[in-house]
């Protein structure tokens, strides 16, 4: 069995997605597909971004509060859901580096709210930023888009 890397240690897709019935076969020597690791990454933000705290036994802390009861339109509460999502993605996306995340006000949809994430692939093999945009929608329900 070969050594991986400590900063490899996270690049690839989930154990549940290489489970799946129809998952393509991936060589040990070879590593998972760029674009399947993204699609792995963005499953797994709107997953983990629609999960509420305390819901899981196993990770008390995994997810978001529930925004439900503020005024959306408050550019406190976007700042607050901004650092939710930063903390969330730093502590259950173990694949995402340096992420930044930008509040994107949309006066045409106020009940809609959305966010930019760049992120690093924590991965030698990809050097470039990932850009994924987030859209809470007025069913506070996180979509990646």
């Amino acid at each position: 069995m070969s050594y991986i890397d400590l900063e490899n240690r996270a690049f690839g897709v989930s154990l549940f997605e290489r489970l799946e019935t129809n998952a393509p076969i991936v060589a040990i020597t070879k590593g998972p597909d760029v674009e399947d690791v993204l699609n792995s990454i963005k499953r797994n933000i709107t997953q983990l971004l629609n999960s509420r705290l305390g819901e899981a036994m196993s990770a008390p802390q995994l997810g978001l509060i529930d925004f439900n009861d503020a005024m959306l339109g408050s550019h406190d509460l976007a700042l607050q859901i901004k650092l939710a999502i930063r903390h969330c993605l730093q502590c259950y996306e173990p694949r995402l580096d340096m992420i930044d995340i930008q509040y994107m006000p949309n006066n045409e949809s106020p009940l809609n709210i959305s966010f930019h994430i760049a992120a690093y692939i924590n991965s030698s093999a990809l050097h470039e930023v990932v850009r994924i945009n987030l859209l809470l929608d007025n069913s506070c329900k996180y979509r990646v888009i």
